[in-house]
């Protein structure tokens, strides 16, 4: 079909896009309103599928590579719309080198998602009522030509992050010297990586496992670094700074205690979220969660190259973070 277009729009002036999803979503499926309009609109992704030029679909790609509000006016259904719109979105994810894209899909979705190589990641749950199963792609799992040429128009330029291929983390946990973790065994884990650490200890993103890192034997444990050497440093870089890890029983309050050795910054808003977070101790003890949602991932003691490449990574994002104010605030 020559007359498919699929192209991003401004969420501010993108009025169709709003409009198929109140169709769809608010009319049609009968979700709330206050569950449909969220404030992760504001920094999406959204994208709009033209049919002969008239807006009949729409979805859109959050930072951390999830895919959602995927929408098709009824009129226009049963033509392969759904799929032209879901391989340009990938399509998109994936120049912006985003390795996993995740999405909650509802139940009698569940075999498209799995044609374009989803694979379900979680039991059925509600979502506004309807059932749901998470579902998560992955850009290692996939034949290399399983994105066919699309049609997809730019409205401009995009600011794109690229990091070096190698340092995609593994999928398996069997490789020699990689210990792995799920939610029983992490803490003690990094609670292990912390003792052993001598004087570096950095942080990505621990709101996304504050299972993991706002515990308070995680706590202690940079308080004894800091109690066994008086010039060691802890970096913490965050994606989000919400209520709960400003509720103080985070590393905010090592923070607090020793502001001169322990910084917690926020990542630059223009510069893509991820999914993992991770943890590295001296250059060379590393701790990733690749999905951190999963509570699963590895440990190993003795990684000198992967925390290299790594920690190479995290002090890029380090030089452009930004210092919060809602930390600031927390802090006076």
């Amino acid at each position: 079909m020559s007359d498919i277009v699929v192209t991003t729009v401004d969420w501010h002036t993108g009025k169709a896009l709003r409009d198929i999803r109140q169709k769809v979503f608010i009319d049609e499926q009968q979700v709330p309103e206050d569950l449909e309009w969220d404030a992760q609109d504001e920094e999406a992704t959204h994208f709009l599928l033209l049919r002969a030029g008239h807006p009949v679909g729409t979805g859109r790609l959050l930072k951390d590579g999830h895919i959602g509000r995927i929408a098709i006016l009824p009129q226009h259904r049963g033509l392969g719309l759904g799929e032209r719109l879901m391989r340009a979105i990938m399509a998109h994810a994936i120049d912006n080198s985003m390795h996993t894209l995740l999405l909650s899909a509802q139940t009698h979705a569940v075999p498209f998602y799995q044609r374009l190589g989803f694979e379900v990641c979680s039991d059925i749950y509600l979502d506004a009522g309807i059932e749901h199963q998470d579902m998560r792609w992955s850009d290692d799992t996939q034949e290399s030509d399983h994105l066919p040429h699309i049609e997809f128009v730019s409205p401009g330029r995009f600011t794109i992050h690229n990091p070096d291929e190698a340092l995609a983390p593994p999928t398996e946990y069997n490789q020699p010297g990689m210990t792995a973790i799920d939610e029983h065994n992490a803490q003690q884990q990094l609670i292990q990586l912390i003792d052993d650490c001598r004087q570096t200890l950095l942080i990505y993103s621990p709101e996304q496992a504050q299972w993991l890192f706002n515990r308070q034997a995680t706590i202690q444990a940079c308080e004894r670094l800091i109690a066994r050497n008086p010039k060691a440093r802890i970096q913490t870089l965050l994606q989000d700074v919400s209520n709960e890890f400003l509720s103080g029983h985070t590393l905010l309050s090592v923070m607090r205690r020793f502001p001169s050795l322990c910084q917690i910054r926020k990542q630059h808003p223009d510069l893509p979220r991820q999914s993992y977070c991770q943890a590295m101790t001296d250059q060379q003890g590393f701790l990733m969660l690749p999905i951190a949602r999963t509570r699963e991932g590895f440990v190993r003691v003795e990684s000198r190259d992967q925390v290299k490449r790594w920690s190479d990574s995290f002090n890029d994002l380090w030089g452009t973070s930004q210092t919060d104010s809602a930390i600031r605030s927390f802090l006076l």
